[in-house]
């Protein structure tokens, strides 16, 4: 008997363990089905993703899309932000579109100063299905606080039905006694407003006495007439966000960059700059879907009646020469949007 119950007992402990043993096979059998099925499941749908998202970035690329965007951003940020110009020929500027077509792109900022194209950051963009262009700027600060990239122009009073009031005290004596302590060996950026709005040919005659380059003049569109953009003041001047005209930008069949000019300096870049706005506005305003579109309609419609007026410039040049600049009579409020150490070549373009 007992023999026998010995017997039983390890028959029992034996088919427990051949129990274990199978359970544990079995689970490892039903996780190891599980993660194939995972694998298969992925596979699948990575493979279904690839097949969607290859031909779209294809079409992206080839329909000339990328491009577009590219240049819609380009655009708006040069004809709408004083003093800041986009690298718009490099190979890194490669717009992408998402799964959920949602276009981005990252572009590179710079300023003239000198001969000097200063990297000053990026801007980053995206446009989702039907959404609007929003776009960021990220600014390469030296300082804290530092808001150096940020500039209003004063409107010209004419173009507000006033008259200029002369202030008796010595006008933008900040900028003057900042000059004056920089000696030679350096070149600046710096912008100044107009007393008097005129023709953009007429500035430029006014700025051939000097040994400056010229980049950008903001252009009055109406907005204190015409257009509501709303307005800051600060003493007897208005301040708005203008529209920017700054040296021609050619562009292919697919809006990809063909041709510039470097700056507005020479009669025949202005004239080219000049046509080449109206062109960029009308442009914008029929590839763009952007905030402040209906306000660029009416700059437009505006332009198209009035003429294009400029009330100030963003120039560049050595030192001394903006000095310079400060002693001419129709000239104010001047700003420095940055100094770098010499890199200048005296024929202009």
């Amino acid at each position: 008997m007992k023999n026998d119950d010995v017997l039983t007992e390890w028959d029992e402990k034996n088919e427990e363990q051949v129990d274990k043993k199978s359970a544990k096979k079995l689970v490892w059998r039903t996780r190891l089905s599980i993660s194939l099925t995972v694998l298969r499941t992925l596979f699948i749908i990575g493979f279904l993703y690839l097949l969607y998202i290859i031909p779209v970035s294809v079409y992206y690329d080839m329909s000339g899309k990328e491009a577009e965007f590219n240049r819609l951003v380009s655009t708006l940020v040069e004809t709408h932000h004083p003093g800041l110009f986009v690298e718009k020929f490099g190979l890194e500027n490669e717009a992408e579109i998402s799964p959920l077509l949602t276009e981005s792109t990252s572009l590179t900022l710079y300023r003239n100063v000198g001969d000097w194209e200063v990297v000053i950051g990026e801007v980053t963009a995206n446009k989702r299905l039907f959404g609007k262009v929003n776009y960021t700027f990220h600014f390469d600060d030296k300082y804290l606080y530092d808001n150096n990239y940020t500039f209003s122009y004063a409107v010209a009073p004419d173009l507000l039905g006033e008259s200029f009031i002369h202030d008796e005290s010595e006008p933008d004596s900040s900028v003057k006694s900042q000059l004056e302590k920089i000696e030679d060996g350096f070149v600046a950026q710096a912008h100044f407003s107009t007393k008097e709005s005129m023709d953009p040919e007429e500035l430029r005659e006014m700025l051939a006495d000097y040994d400056v380059k010229i980049y950008q003049m903001p252009v009055f569109g109406g907005e204190t007439t015409a257009v509501d953009v709303g307005k800051g003041k600060a003493g007897q001047f208005t301040f708005v966000p203008s529209l920017m005209l700054s040296p021609f930008t050619e562009y292919n069949d697919k809006n990809g960059p063909r041709a510039s000019y470097e700056s507005l300096t020479s009669e025949s870049a202005l004239n080219d700059a000049v046509d080449q706005f109206y062109k960029d506005i009308d442009w914008l305003i029929e590839h763009g879907n952007y905030s402040g579109r209906d306000i660029d309609e009416k700059r437009l419609e505006y332009l198209k009646g009035e003429g294009i007026q400029v009330y100030g410039a963003m120039v560049t040049g050595p030192i001394r020469e903006i000095e310079r600049l400060q002693e001419e009579e129709l000239f104010h409020q001047f700003y420095i949007g940055g100094i770098e150490v010499w890199n200048w070549n005296e024929n202009k373009q």
